[in-house]
């Protein structure tokens, strides 16, 4: 179908959702099945070999003792949670966060394991879900049951990785954020999983300037509301504490700790480590992240008019992490999502660049892989520096994400004409064949 059918078929209203839905080949369902089995068991075997560093759940148990903070009537804002050093072990949480983390409190020997490990699969197996409904899979029983073994091959991502060693909660933010964009647009409460997660951490509300610029006002406007809701809670229940956030806790870059800290996979730790982030570094430093937000912001609205949500949404996630003042290493998680789509892609078409790509986002996120050979070390950060190639591995995520919007740019320019895009946007199956068209 021509560009100019499709000026006439798909309206500007149309939904961005992908309707058009596809079944698993069997060959594929069965070949990931036994994989990710496969692979579950080896990363079980490894977590009850050396639970001391597969599943020591670190930050799970500050989260439980932010949970004790607020029944006891302590603010968890006012002293580090652990210990007495400023900017280790301190709350950076939103109140309304700590309220969420009541519920912890009650949790006590294996059944505290059970929930931090188990719980944090099972959020990324609904992820995995929602990334496959987004790719226009059928949501049947074959989805469903390749959901757990997808999720056991992620768990040798580093960050997933290591989200899953400290009990982080990272995992439950991407699952907001991408069962919301797997929402059809018109669906009222299109933006409300969006806004609970910016109201749990801060980085998410990149996605409700995501909604705007992909012109889905309602589900922006939700998403502020929800947001907003978040906030009032907070004050209700911890009147104290939400002050000192909201007046300037939640901006102060001491609480988290030293930017040029080797773990700190963001820009601002890539600028600190090289150049420092003093004085003009630091203009640098402000100038560089708002460009990638802006260059993001206009690669993620034409892939999604052009019917590629899924990426989209995670160029999003990968720049939220790459921007943010200071990123540990299971922040990363939204690369669990950017593998399943490039494994898609690599199925699906064929050719070279596909499978390359997947290739190349496999041995960012290879961190994981080095418990293959010693199970004693989770991460590439935990060998010593000392080469040049120090500066670019601990730096992987930030140059992966640079270069996907290198790659995002390459192909849009190829594949869609500039200011052509916006007619791609879907209505129903006959906007989708439209938009599926102009895309493969």
């Amino acid at each position: 179908m021509s560009l100019s059918t499709i000026e006439h078929t798909a309206p500007p209203s149309a939904e961005h959702n992908v309707p058009q839905r596809r079944t698993i080949p069997t060959f594929a369902y069965w070949a990931i099945s036994v994989l990710g089995a496969a692979a579950g068991i080896c990363y079980l075997g490894q977590v009850l070999h050396t639970p001391q560093v597969m599943m020591h759940l670190m930050d799970l148990g500050v989260y439980q003792i932010a949970g004790n903070r607020v029944v006891d009537g302590v603010s968890v804002y006012d002293t580090p949670l652990l210990g007495h050093t400023r900017g280790v072990w301190e709350f950076v949480y939103t109140p309304f966060a700590a309220l969420l983390f009541v519920p912890l409190v009650d949790l006590h020997g294996e059944l505290y394991t059970y929930v931090g490990a188990f719980g944090n699969f099972a959020m990324l197996t609904g992820s995995v879900w929602a990334a496959l409904s987004m790719l226009g899979y059928r949501r049947d029983r074959r989805l469903v049951l390749l959901g757990p073994p997808i999720a056991g091959l992620l768990m040798w991502c580093e960050p997933v990785r290591e989200t899953m060693a400290f009990g982080q909660i990272n995992i439950l933010l991407l699952l907001l954020v991408l069962a919301d964009m797997a929402l059809p647009d018109s669906s009222r409460w299109k933006g409300v999983l969006t806004g609970i997660a910016a109201g749990i951490k801060l980085t998410p509300a990149f996605f409700v300037i995501y909604l705007l610029v992909t012109r889905r006002y309602r589900a922006a406007v939700t998403a502020i509301g929800a947001c907003a809701a978040t906030v009032l809670i907070g004050f209700a229940a911890l009147p104290k504490d939400s002050l000192t956030y909201w007046s300037g806790a939640f901006v102060d870059p001491t609480r988290v700790g030293v930017p040029e800290n080797p773990r700190n996979e963001s820009l601002r730790g890539l600028l600190a480590r090289t150049i420092g982030v003093d004085g003009a570094h630091q203009l640098l430093w402000l100038v560089a992240a708002s460009a990638i937000a802006a260059v993001c912001l206009l690669l993620a609205r034409r892939l999604s008019l052009t019917g590629r949500e899924l990426p989209a949404v995670v160029l999003c996630g990968l720049t939220t992490t790459a921007v943010s003042p200071y990123s540990w290493v299971h922040h990363w998680v939204w690369l669990a999502p950017l593998l399943v789509y490039l494994a898609d892609l690599a199925l699906r078409r064929g050719g070279v660049a596909a499978p390359l790509g997947l290739l190349v986002a496999l041995a960012a996120a290879s961190g994981g892989l080095i418990a293959v050979l010693d199970p004693t070390v989770v991460s590439i950060f935990d060998y010593p520096s000392g080469n040049h190639l120090t500066v670019f591995f601990h730096n992987g995520y930030v140059w992966l994400t640079l270069a996907l919007f290198g790659a995002a740019a390459v192909w849009l320019r190829r594949s869609v004409p500039t200011g052509r895009d916006s007619y791609a946007r879907r209505d129903g199956v006959n906007g989708a064949k439209a938009g599926m068209s102009v895309i493969e």
